[in-house]
């Protein structure tokens, strides 16, 4: 069993580092799993917020505005270094209640704000959304898995949380599984599908695209610990 914190010391960021901020509904699986590739570089520095008062897409976005930027906001965003911000959101009921697209509307406007206020910065995408359907949990799933999940299958379990929780032998560790990065990032693409008005296809997650930005970063490292599973 790996112990990844045991192999490799924590690196502290450069002045420069990358930045990644990562607006959590979970209070506990997506923190933890994101800790996992706290300090792996020095190039980057992966902040996971958690929330605060409610967890739906509307409250995240005011947290996010609280904590990145209001006058006296806890981190600041460098569109010079390249950072971003992830809202890392479930489908739930969020979808139906009308709350998922006011945030991906959000992240446009603040796209928008940045790319008028900066000319010397190459646009790029800084704020933006990773929606997982029905939860975070699929996303654990295809570090594992290739194909989705039969439906008869998760049919049998309270909840999908708990199918994953079961179907991963062990359930997910956090202390080693997440080096499964790169594998997760291939089968969640190809297992990636769209339905009608963008909505996301059941056992679909948009999270293959933070990994892949994590990934840049910490590929070196992901290998040494993947030659040990």
């Amino acid at each position: 069993m790996i112990q990844r914190r045991r192999d490799y010391g924590k690196r502290e960021p450069s002045r420069d580092a990358h930045k990644i901020y990562l607006v959590c509904e979970g209070k506990d699986t997506e923190l933890n799993y994101f800790k996992f590739f706290e300090g792996l570089s020095s190039n980057l520095q992966v902040i996971a917020i958690p929330p605060t008062v409610g967890t739906d897409p509307i409250k995240l976005m005011k947290r996010a505005q609280e904590v990145l930027l209001d006058d006296n906001r806890q981190y600041t965003v460098e569109c010079e270094h390249g950072d971003t911000v992830w809202f890392i959101i479930d489908t739930d009921t969020w979808e139906k209640e009308g709350k998922i697209k006011p945030l991906r509307e959000f992240c446009q406007e603040q796209n928008d704000i940045i790319r008028e206020k900066y000319d010397e910065v190459k646009p790029y995408p800084v704020w933006n959304v990773a929606q997982s359907n029905p939860c975070f949990e699929i996303w654990l799933y295809y570090h594992f898995y290739d194909k989705k999940p039969s439906q008869e299958k998760v049919g049998d379990c309270a909840s999908f949380k708990e199918f994953v929780h079961l179907e991963i032998s062990g359930g997910f560790n956090f202390e080693k599984d997440p080096a499964r990065l790169e594998d997760a990032i291939s089968k969640a693409e190809a297992n990636f599908g769209m339905e009608k008005y963008g909505r996301l296809s059941l056992y679909s997650t948009e999270m293959n695209k933070p990994g892949r930005e994590i990934l840049g970063f910490v590929k070196s490292e992901l290998d040494k610990l993947r030659n040990k599973l």
